[in-house]
């Protein structure tokens, strides 16, 4: 990814550039309590996951649909997901991604789950993002495949130390917060991954 090509986003965002900007302005509207309600207390670790993967599948097409037998495997490694810091994860593992994914048969749907739970670690991510990052569409071979995920992931990550990147954030931020403001929705943070995430989406719909 190349930060001044994600530069350009901060101009769409400032000029509101969207093609669809009803279903964007629910989505801007409605991000925040999702966030809020998936890291709201649950009666056990079981709700809590059930509950994340509940409010992931309400922005997709697809159905929601759970694999019994890797329930506790998925349980446990949302459970971890929400404890980690920038500072514990060095390294996101596989193991745990892979426990969400299959799941949810999806590694895509694994992000979305993984990103509220812990949206400074995790962003989303799915066809549009890849099809940005390969200057291609993906197959779903490759959709299904936890390593490009975590190479997202780690491209945020080694974006995050360049030099501008907090140049970008900041601008993009307020241009976002703008945004928010024509939209009459209260402000509310964006982390570095939700950034990035947002910023390929503005430049793939423009």
């Amino acid at each position: 990814m190349n930060l001044e090509h994600l530069y350009t986003a901060v101009e769409l965002v400032r000029a509101d550039c969207t093609r669809d900007r009803h279903r964007h302005a629910t989505f801007m509207r409605t991000y925040p309590v999702l966030l809020a309600t998936a890291r709201a207390p649950a009666p056990d670790a079981t709700a809590a996951f059930l509950r994340a993967a509940s409010l992931a599948y309400t922005w997709v097409p697809q159905r929601l649909r759970l694999e019994p037998g890797h329930l506790s495997a998925a349980v446990e490694a949302f459970e971890t997901a929400l404890a980690l810091s920038t500072d514990t994860a060095a390294a996101i593992a596989h193991e745990g991604i892979d426990a969400i994914a299959a799941c949810l048969s999806s590694v895509a749907g694994a992000s979305r789950v993984l990103h509220l739970a812990n949206p400074g670690l995790y962003p989303m991510w799915d066809e549009e993002i890849e099809t940005f990052r390969l200057n291609e569409e993906p197959t779903p071979y490759h959709m299904g495949q936890t390593r490009h995920y975590v190479d997202f992931i780690e491209g945020i990550r080694a974006l995050s130390g360049h030099p501008l990147f907090l140049t970008f954030h900041h601008d993009y931020c307020t241009a976002y917060q703008g945004r928010l403001q024509r939209l009459r929705i209260p402000p509310y943070p964006l982390t570095e991954p939700r950034v990035v995430e947002s910023a390929i989406r503005e430049l793939v719909t423009d």
